[in-house]
């Protein structure tokens, strides 16, 4: 299934100008840890290998240091940028902090076509789950994220915001013995929206605050 998603994935991607489709190509990689931290890349490699002029890979590979996914030094080869473990529970308490202060200002913000669209957003994740695309399941699960922060008016704060998920998607895939499937990655976010139907924001803010905590599932299995 994972390769079914990949090919999707890949079909969808195409639709893009060069230096999009560049840009995509590279961070789905570097997210799923298919280019490895602190893995040299070479704008002629990446040009190989997309099949396409050194002009878009330049760029996309700016926006990727924009990212914090690479790291590029003058008269030395980009590399993709480590995964510390330190840095990584840094980038969580930062995320938890926004997403939580974004709770207690929004939940109460959210409309019944607020709360329908993100109930859908949802369904999509499941259905994307069981088709096995686990990176099409992270961009979904950012924009359900964004979508929900969104509503608490802190616009300046939403880049930030951005980053940190994207980091915390990329130390998860990391982590060694992460025991959960997709489903169930979906299926976590049901919690989110029962909580903000509520509209109490100090609930929603500490579900977030264990949906957060709990990431990584390292359940030992039997």
């Amino acid at each position: 299934m994972a390769a079914a998603g990949a090919k999707a994935w890949g079909e969808t991607v195409r639709m893009f100008r060069p230096h999009e489709m560049a840009y995509r190509a590279i961070k789905r990689r570097i997210v799923l840890n298919e280019l490895k931290p602190e893995e040299p890349l070479t704008e002629l490699g990446l040009a190989h290998w997309l099949n396409c002029s050194q002009g878009p890979i330049r760029e996309a590979l700016l926006r990727l240091q924009q990212d914090g996914l690479v790291t590029r030094t003058p008269n030395r080869a980009t590399t993709v940028t480590p995964l510390a473990p330190d840095e990584a529970a840094e980038i969580l308490v930062l995320r938890r902090r926004i997403e939580m202060r974004g709770a207690e200002r929004g939940a109460k913000q959210a409309s019944d076509a607020d709360r329908a669209s993100l109930s859908a957003q949802v369904d999509a994740m499941r259905r994307i789950a069981g088709q096995g695309d686990e990176y099409r399941l992270i961009e979904l699960d950012t924009e359900f994220h964004l979508a929900v922060f969104r509503l608490s008016g802190l616009q300046a704060l939403e880049p930030i915001l951005t980053r940190c998920i994207l980091h915390s998607h990329r130390s998860k895939l990391w982590a060694p013995g992460n025991r959960r499937t997709l489903i169930e990655t979906a299926e976590r976010h049901d919690d989110i929206l029962a909580a903000l139907a509520t509209r109490d924001g100090q609930h929603l803010a500490a579900v977030l605050d264990h949906h957060i905590d709990t990431i990584v599932d390292t359940r030992q299995t039997p």
